[in-house]
């Protein structure tokens, strides 16, 4: 879920289309989808057999609907076409994007962040989070594997993205 391709940011998953003419339902994976409203343009990717790949969009509106942000996109004019793209990711310039708030962060930010115990002892660097249906989960490269970290107060200590560096504290046989 990094999505920092050219400078965009992951942002949430398309729930499906909205109505009649096309418009795109965006599920918002921070649940809270007005910090995409302002954006110009949507870049969707979704893999796989059949999907239709990935393409950037122009917003030419954008309205909250509980925790879904509702796009019209120019090139997108019908239901089928905006069904089409359902579950695919949606990701944001992060220029649209408003700056966070103190102690808040963007998920795509910790990718390449290095995890440490309370010790200060490496425990691996951040490849990826992951979505999940409680909480985010971080990928963590430990070596040659990779393990999976909630993403959650009890084990994330502490987040310094300036500094690229989180402190942990991994459940125990972790």
């Amino acid at each position: 879920m990094d999505g920092n391709a050219a400078g965009f940011v992951a942002v949430g998953r398309v729930a499906g289309p909205h109505g009649v003419k096309g418009k795109v339902k965006v599920a918002a994976f921070s649940g809270d989808p007005r910090g995409m409203l302002s954006a110009r343009a949507v870049r969707l990717s979704r893999a796989g057999a059949g999907a239709p790949g990935e393409k950037e969009f122009e917003v030419t509106s954008a309205q909250p609907l509980g925790g879904c942000a509702v796009f019209s996109l120019k090139g997108i004019a019908s239901s089928e076409e905006a069904g089409a793209w359902t579950g695919a990711v949606a990701s944001v310039r992060r220029a649209d994007l408003p700056e966070p708030e103190d102690d808040e962060y963007y998920c795509a930010d910790l990718v390449g962040c290095e995890v440490v115990d309370p010790t200060g002892a490496k425990l691996g660097v951040v490849s990826g989070v992951e979505a999940g249906p409680a909480h985010d989960w971080l990928s963590i490269r430990r070596g040659r594997e990779e393990s999976l970290l909630p993403l959650v107060g009890a084990f994330i200590l502490s987040v310094d993205v300036p500094g690229r560096r989180i402190v942990a504290s991994p459940p125990e046989g972790w």
